[in-house]
Order: C-alpha cells, then sequence, then structure tokens
C-alpha cells in the first residue's frame, strides 16, 4: 500500500491491493494502529511518497491529514466515524473495477468526515490488482 502527496495542492491518494484497503479497514475498526506503507522512489506527478498511515482514536469526526514532519498520514477520530470510514474503503475494495477511485471529501453534514479534513483519493493499484 502506498500515500503519495502532491505537496501544491494537498491532494492524497491512497492505493494498494484488496486485501491491503481491507486490512487498513480493519485498523481504522480497532481505532488505534500503524501501518508502514512502500515508498515510491519517483511519485510523479505527486510531490511525496509517505512511509506510514497512522489511525488514533480520539474526538469527534475523523480528521485526515498528513503529520506535522510531512512523512505520514494521521487519521483520527470517534471510533463510529472511523468505522463508516471503514464501511467505506471495504465496500470499494470489494466492488471497485481497475480503474475506478473512492473519493473521501469533506461537505457540509458529512457523516463521518470533520471539518478541515483533508480529501483522500483510494484506489486499488493497478500493479496489486491483477494478483488480487
Amino acid at each position: 500500500m502506498k500515500v503519495l502527496r502532491n505537496d501544491s495542492t494537498e491532494e492524497l491518494e491512497l492505493s494498494g491491493s484488496r486485501s491491503e484497503l481491507l486490512t487498513l479497514s480493519q485498523t481504522l475498526r480497532n481505532g488505534d494502529g500503524d501501518s508502514l506503507l512502500t515508498e515510491v522512489s519517483d511519485p510523479f506527478p505527486y510531490s511525496r511518497s509517505l512511509s506510514r498511515i497512522e489511525v488514533r482514536q480520539t474526538s469527534g469526526k475523523v480528521s485526515i491529514s498528513p503529520s506535522r514532519d510531512g512523512d505520514s498520514l494521521s487519521v483520527e477520530g470517534r471510533l463510529d466515524s472511523l468505522c463508516l470510514l471503514a464501511e467505506n474503503i471495504e465496500g470499494f475494495a470489494f466492488d471497485a473495477a481497475q480503474g475506478d477511485h473512492l473519493h473521501v471529501d469533506y461537505f457540509p453534514e458529512h457523516d463521518y468526515l470533520a471539518r478541515g479534513s483533508g480529501s483522500l483519493v483510494v484506489a486499488i493499484d493497478s500493479d496489486a490488482a491483477q494478483a488480487s
């Protein structure tokens, strides 16, 4: 699994095999855990490849953001909100066709995302899609 970030637009893309996305969903349901990511040496058209995802249970809706050091992706929120995000990622992992994307974007009255949360695009890794 990998997370790529465009520093100028703050766009984040998380991609992995179906099984990796399901493992991430379980980490979200647990409300705590770190996952090491595959680092990409040339993340073009993105600016950088992040090294890990940190999931933490806190109060409030889910907030998705790069860590302060810019090296990891932080996903924090109430357990029920983390579980809703997990359900969306699981459904995507089971049902997505090659080339599909899941957009996780805040809008007013969002069920589980906090205002100010970063946007995340989730994709089935094209290299891993064939093997899953």
